[in-house]
């Protein structure tokens, strides 16, 4: 069974800028290996980050999130959910991940992380994620 996953922000953009398990954890989605789901409300996130904290031009933020768009698959969001109350702006992540009946939400943010699971979704960090995988690929 291929894993269906939402990735955080903070994921994506370790991944970007550094190697690392964010990276790898990209990499299993560009493979086709785990399915990793994404909404409009996640990319337009990520390409503020990439523009205001990373500084990078548009067109260079818009080719990244073109680049994620050929192994992503975009969902509507048809239910706003109150789930994070730390961090509520991290609720899109939990959003989709229901949306999509995700198996998992792979973060670095201690609110979600905080978490652990919701609805039978697992929050985990890259690195636990990958532990998992791997165990299941044997």
């Amino acid at each position: 069974m291929v894993s269906k996953v939402v990735i955080d922000t903070n994921i994506y953009i370790s991944a970007i800028f550094w190697n690392g398990k964010p990276r790898e954890v990209i990499d299993l989605g560009r493979d086709g290996k785990i399915t990793i789901f994404t909404s409009l409300d996640i990319e337009n996130e990520i390409a503020g980050k990439l523009k205001t904290t990373f500084k990078l031009a548009e067109e260079d933020g818009n080719q990244i999130l073109l680049d994620f768009s050929t192994f992503t698959l975009p969902i509507r969001i048809s239910k706003q959910l109150i789930v994070v109350q730390d961090d509520p702006d991290d609720n899109k992540f939990i959003e989709c991940a229901v949306e999509c009946k995700a198996n998992y939400i792979i973060s670095g943010d201690r609110h979600l992380l905080n978490l652990k699971e919701y609805e039978g979704i697992k929050l985990i960090k890259s690195s636990n994620f990958l532990k998992v995988f791997y165990k299941q690929e044997l």
